[in-house]
């Protein structure tokens, strides 16, 4: 049964010893009786484990957030800086206005079906300022929580006074980079960080004495300046707006988000960041993710290919390399904008790839810089974006890679709305690179597939450490273009194996593949690469897996499971794997394995397996596996459609 937890308090406690006809009269006779002002209320998750705690001490407002009872946030300042005036010096709360939320919608993500259930409340708040409201939501897997604050004509909010102070012995997992987010992940004790110290999120937190992870982030960041952290001495962080957020009118805050669980696969399989975003719009997404022109797909990109140059007649090789592959896009990066041959110009070129292409079974993504660069012009202002896009329609264009933002202010995360509003007119799909953290904006805008925000492989090797952190750090936020795999000279200290693992364990439905694809071909893992597909049903972080050490993964797409391991050790590991979450039944194995005498190698296995067997495997040194498990039938027609 789902029961709503929401106490009220009053200050201070007195007895008065009466007499019970004495007390009869009091009753009868005041003619007003005046209530203590509220100081606290407290909102519980719908199974009672996660709960949030608001209270007024000091005249300040402060939360804390539990798990089982079990400290996740001490207490810690509520409040904005709205027109140079504080909000969050309170005097008293109102009652609280409870609801409850309890649905499903589809996404593309680490499952198909994501879960909206929480308890809710909105708070409203005598301020000293002026009253200003708080919506709190407590779910199974976290809290979330945002300002709603009245304002009359224009008004400017300069800094976000939340602060998020950590239990001592905190594990705090983090990266710097607050501007396009593509620092390198380490962990750090939380007593370790100096006042100063930056934080991009999501910043993940492993609790003292094993007792459990959270994370934190932010959702439905709409029309208002992107929030990293910043530490602030003393255990906490406070958030950091990306310069001032302008409006006319009421501000309404993005959400304050912080995951809780038990375990990495609570962190992995948490929705809240896209449950607090807007629902797609009915009549621009009438199947919302799963609208016709929304497709989800596979690329092949020259940019880090050993044959890359960005020429007409390359890039329909390697469309037609796509085509043999089975993937469904070929992306054309920077330099496509100069094209020009005689008296045709890049547009007319271009329609030439499309068309070309087409004939292939691939369609074309391209490339193109958000400011003006190298001469040609950007996308930047309402004409020309529309300009732009009109032109990508019209030629036959499925996608955009949109590159070099490198800000979370208010206008950037202006463009996402506007761009990708737009984009959907004209049916196109997006991919942002060099941005900011994903913040739900592929639940309101299905358009969206993926974003960068992630130190990937056009950076350069060690792979293996943070390999194995990011799916439980950067990708608790959304899909990332990490362009995974490569077998050239990005290869880095990884296996083979390990580098096909990452197309299983890194979630983007737009999943560009940074090998040559040429490479691809001539490589043993080939079948198993053509097999794995962007999007996934349903994610199981197995229980062995650690952050910064082992990634292990069984992700199902219909009745076909994959399992992925990624070891970011130096140390050789035996790893046992259990199927619990297998049907009853015998499946055919397909599996790549390390070549335990070279990184540059696999061992391609089969078998057939049941479900209460367990089954051991061996990795290398910074190595990995994939399995593919298959019922028989399935297995067969797999096989016949792979060679």
């Amino acid at each position: 049964m789902n029961k709503m937890y929401l106490k009220i308090t009053q200050p201070g406690f007195f007895k008065l010893v009466i007499s019970s006809c004495m007390m009869l009269l009091l009753v009868l006779t005041c003619s007003r009786v005046q209530a203590l002002p509220i100081q606290s209320a407290v909102l519980s998750s719908p199974d009672g484990r996660v709960r949030i705690n608001l209270q007024i001490v000091n005249n300040a407002l402060t939360y804390t957030v539990t798990y089982k009872n079990i400290p996740v946030i001490l207490p810690s300042a509520l409040g904005m800086v709205v027109n140079g005036k504080e909000f969050g010096g309170c005097r008293q709360m109102g009652v609280p206005k409870k609801y409850t939320i309890n649905n499903t919608y589809g996404i593309n993500g680490v499952h198909s079906t994501a879960v909206d259930h929480c308890n809710g409340a909105r708070i409203s708040l005598l301020a000293d300022n002026a009253p200003f409201m708080l919506d709190v939501r407590a779910y199974n897997t976290g809290v979330a929580f945002k300002y709603i604050i009245s304002n009359n004509g224009a008004g400017e909010i300069t800094k976000d006074n939340t602060q998020f102070k950590i239990p001592a012995g905190t594990g705090v997992w983090y990266q710097s980079n607050i501007k396009y987010y593509e620092g390198k992940y380490s962990k750090k004790d939380i007593a370790d960080f100096k006042a100063g110290d930056t934080a991009g999120p999501p910043v993940t937190l492993q609790l003292p004495d094993g007792k459990g992870y959270a994370a934190i982030t932010e959702g439905g960041l709409v029309d208002f300046a992107g929030m990293s952290l910043i530490a602030a001495g003393n255990n906490s962080f406070v958030a950091n707006l990306s310069g001032s957020t302008k409006k006319t009118g009421d501000f309404d805050t993005p959400w304050r988000v912080i995951e809780v669980g038990a375990d990495l696969n609570t962190l992995v399989n948490c929705d809240i960041v896209t449950n607090v975003s807007p629902p797609a719009n009915a009549k621009v997404f009438p199947n919302g993710n799963l609208t016709k022109w929304v497709k989800p797909g596979r690329s092949v990109w020259s940019w880090l290919a050993e044959k890359q140059a960005i020429t007409l007649e390359n890039m329909k090789h390697f469309s037609d390399l796509a085509a043999e592959l089975g993937f469904e896009y070929n992306l054309i990066d920077e330099g496509w904008g100069d094209w020009k041959d005689g008296t045709r110009n890049n547009w007319d070129m271009m329609k030439e790839l499309v068309d070309y292409s087409a004939k292939k079974g691939v369609k074309i993504w391209v490339w193109k810089a958000y400011p003006d660069r190298n001469g040609i012009a950007g996308i930047n202002t309402t004409a020309k974006r529309r300009e732009f896009f009109k032109k990508c329609k019209d030629l036959g264009i499925a996608g955009l890679k949109v590159d070099f933002f490198d800000s979370e202010a208010q206008e950037i995360v202006d463009f996402y709305q506007d761009g990708l509003k737009e984009a959907a007119n004209y049916q196109l799909m997006m991919n942002f690179h060099g941005a900011n953290k994903p913040t739900g904006e592929n639940r309101t805008w299905p358009n969206e597939l993926s974003r960068e925000a992630i130190r990937g492989l056009e950076n350069n090797a060690p792979w293996a450490p943070g390999n194995v952190t990011l799916p439980f750090t950067r990708f608790l936020a959304g899909p990332a273009d990490f362009t995974p795999v490569h077998f050239g000279n990005r290869m880095g200290e990884v296996s083979w194996a390990h580098h096909v693992a990452t197309m299983v364990v890194f979630t983007s439905p737009f999943m560009c593949v940074g090998a040559d694809p040429q490479s691809i071909l001539d490589n043993p893992c080939k079948a198993m690469i053509k097999s794995i597909p962007p999007t996934w049903d349903e994610t199981i972080v197995l229980p062995q897996s650690k952050i910064g050490e082992l990634a292990l993964y069984a992700r199902r797409k219909g009745s076909t499971w994959f399992i992925a391991g990624l070891n970011g050790t130096s140390d050789s590991k035996a790893i046992s794997i259990n199927f619990p979450f297998l049907k009853k039944g015998s499946y055919q194995l397909t599996q790549l394995q390390d070549n335990p005498n070279k990184q540059a190698d696999v061992v391609i296995g089969a078998a057939r397996i049941t479900a209460n067997k367990p089954l051991k495997i061996m990795m290398n040194k910074n190595g990995g596996f994939v399995m593919r498990l298959e019922k028989s039938q399935s297995f067969i027609k797999n096989q016949h459609q792979l060679k």
